[in-house]
């Protein structure tokens, strides 16, 4: 799929979000989404 075009659409969901809610939208580290899943995971197991 086109980067561009899902970006665009993250972007505007983002927007769609924000004005509905009042909150401001906090993206989450996507740096290392394999410890952030595991740790989920882990924590949701215990």
């Amino acid at each position: 799929m086109d980067v561009p075009f899902i970006d665009s659409v993250s972007e505007r969901y983002i927007e769609l979000y924000e004005h509905i809610t009042g909150d401001k939208f906090i993206k989450a580290d996507a740096t290392n989404v394999l410890n952030r899943v595991e740790r989920n995971i882990l924590d949701y197991l215990s």
